[in-house]
């Protein structure tokens, strides 16, 4: 299996599903393109083939206010220098992972993993969001998707710490996205017993991998977890004037 096409396919598809739900979503021959209908996500564009010029010239301005733009690939460097001509700048870095689900560990026991069900969680759920990432997924997009996208509030006792989704794929891939632990709750370990919880449902509801995709600062727990580094994601948005 090839991990890197694996986990893109998850992201981009995670992003289509929210588009088409809860927003907007357009694909055209050079890129693709899902804005939310509330809030802060997806709003992403990426590309669909190899970028040139033209295709960066041609992206949306009426768009490009809310969007950001993911890259990734052999020819980062190049695509990165592209977007920088045209304007833009890198807002994010992130490590894009896997690991196979059969190396890893047991459940810990300590914390509980509450899947989004109705309005009252999904509102839960996006405010322990923002808390953790300073940016909105709605509760509106939470509650239009919630049936493809399974959103997780990470708990310990009735004491609400954090967040996650697992997006499983028509390919099987369990992808691991939005996992956060607000500030009040961090440095106690609740990350890797989230983290943990997530990938024993994903192997129990019969994934061979899982994906993520995680920040340079963060990446440290997923190491320890057992995830492998594959590649590089950039992702970059457009100077205000």
């Amino acid at each position: 299996m090839d991990l890197i096409e694996a986990n893109i396919n998850n992201l981009t598809g995670l992003w289509r599903i929210a588009g088409r739900l809860a927003g907007q979503y357009m694909e055209g021959p050079d890129f693709s393109l899902s804005i939310a209908g509330s809030g802060d996500w997806p709003n992403k564009l990426w590309f669909s083939r190899p970028v040139d010029q033209q295709i960066v010239a041609g992206i949306p301005h009426r768009h490009l206010d809310k969007l950001a733009i993911p890259i990734w690939g052999n020819d980062l460097s190049t695509q990165e220098l592209m977007l920088k001509n045209q304007g833009f700048f890198v807002k994010s870095e992130q490590v894009a992972m896997s690991i196979k689900l059969d190396e890893t560990p047991a459940h810990l026991g300590r914390l509980v993993a509450r899947k989004v069900t109705n309005e009252r969680m999904a509102l839960t759920w996006s405010q322990l969001f923002q808390e953790a990432f300073g940016y909105s997924i709605s509760a509106d997009t939470v509650i239009k998707t919630m049936w493809d996208i399974a959103y997780f509030i990470g708990a310990d006792e009735e004491v609400p710490v954090g967040t996650a989704v697992l997006f499983m794929d028509e390919y099987g891939i369990a992808g691991i996205h939005s996992m956060g632990v607000v500030p009040s709750q961090r440095r106690k370990g609740y990350a890797r017993d989230l983290l943990v919880h997530l990938l024993n449902i994903a192997r129990i509801k019969g994934a061979a991998h899982a994906t993520l995709q995680a920040s340079q600062m963060g990446k440290g727990v997923y190491l320890q977890t057992g995830f492998q580094e594959d590649f590089n994601i950039k992702t970059f948005i457009k100077h205000k004037n």
